[in-house]
């Protein structure tokens, strides 16, 4: 049975030992994370935390055809943006809910390389990128809004390269490559290069629409007089956007393979064989357990009923080829995935807010 992992890392290229390792390493760290997300999210934050969650998971919905490489294509990744709106700490946390509900739901990563999506997705753009945009940022309160949008992009270009360029070590380390770690790094940084100049691109727009009317959550005016919008409108917008992209623009996405499976799975290294090892059988009970519970695998109608296996006839393709895609399924996948990313936020700021009014009320 071959199994269709949309856009995030896959079980296959990880031995059970990294996998386990990098599951532990990202438990670890989304915990401290949280912790201190807790104790330092303003109340005002917290529902932006959970609006910007579902606006990215449905925004790497979108697949886009890269420029220079028209048979590749990429996706937003988002964490450098959460991190600019709400700290790097509070983006780790989002970014590992966006990816647990793509994985469980959807079959969007593999359930054993979750630690690494985690690793590579949400730790090091929202912390790498979120310090190259500090760093080039200088003082807020004296940047421009010009200079805090180039900041942005620098810190996608840079936070998502060196978050793809991870992919190749951890096969690497894993031993199932079938060829030369320094080819599939230099591939999967090309490739994500382009990707976060997009991104740069799209985080650039964002911020320059929040800028317009919440200049405050930018460090661009004081207080609730520099707001064009009252908040709960701006907040109101991006849930509507979020629906409209996964409900209906996903019918637009590239058909083309994303970034990564392009880099392993499509590119040509000079052999003719498979460039990943074939899976153990242990990782292939895996693969096979998260394809019979996930809810919608590769967003779209389930080949078999929830708890099946599905099976493929002979010649049979994972993904339709057609442009547009317009599919109920895709848009019922949209909305489903971004209205539980909503709703794991909403339950995980409610329960921030609890414990910091239970300590509040301890302390007087």
């Amino acid at each position: 049975m071959q199994v269709v992992l949309a856009m995030h890392m896959a079980n296959e290229l990880l031995s059970l030992p990294v996998a386990a390792a990098t599951l532990a390493v990202a438990g670890l760290i989304v915990a401290m994370a949280a912790r201190r997300s807790a104790r330092t999210l303003g109340a005002e934050r917290m529902p932006l935390m959970g609006v910007m969650g579902a606006f990215v998971f449905a925004a790497q919905m979108i697949n886009f055809t890269l420029p220079l490489m028209p048979g590749t294509s990429g996706h937003l990744g988002g964490g450098v943006l959460l991190a600019i709106l709400l700290g790097p700490a509070a983006a780790i946390v989002t970014m590992t809910a966006i990816l647990i509900v793509q994985c469980l739901l959807f079959q969007d990563g593999g359930l054993l390389a979750l630690g690494c999506n985690i690793i590579n997705m949400a730790v090091f753009p929202c912390l790498l990128g979120w310090a190259v945009y500090r760093l080039s940022l200088g003082r807020s309160g004296t940047a421009t809004p010009f200079r805090q949008y180039i900041s942005a992009w620098a810190a996608c270009v840079i936070g998502v390269t060196a978050g793809a360029a991870m992919v190749p070590l951890e096969a690497g380390v894993s031993g199932v490559l079938r060829i030369p770690v320094g080819q599939f790094l230099a591939v999967m940084t090309g490739v994500h290069l382009l990707i976060g100049l997009v991104e740069g691109a799209v985080t650039f727009a964002v911020l320059a629409y929040l800028g317009r009317v919440w200049p405050s959550l930018l460090g661009q005016g004081s207080g609730a007089a520099a707001e064009k919008l009252g908040r709960r409108p701006v907040l109101v917008s991006i849930v509507a956007t979020a629906l409209l992209l996964g409900g209906v623009v996903s019918w637009f996405a590239s058909t083309h393979p994303d970034g990564l499976e392009w880099s392993y799975g499509e590119h040509s290294y000079g052999q003719t064989g498979d460039t990943v090892a074939p899976p153990s059988a242990a990782i292939s009970a895996v693969d096979e357990w998260q394809a019979r519970w996930s809810l919608m695998s590769d967003y779209t109608k389930r080949p078999a009923p929830l708890g099946l296996a599905p099976t493929k006839t002979k010649g049979e393709s994972d993904a339709t080829d057609a442009w547009p895609n317009v599919s109920g399924w895709a848009s019922l996948a949209g909305l489903v995935g971004t209205a539980a990313t909503l709703a794991v936020l909403y339950a995980v700021a409610v329960v921030w807010r609890r414990r910091a009014g239970g300590s509040a009320s301890a302390a007087g």
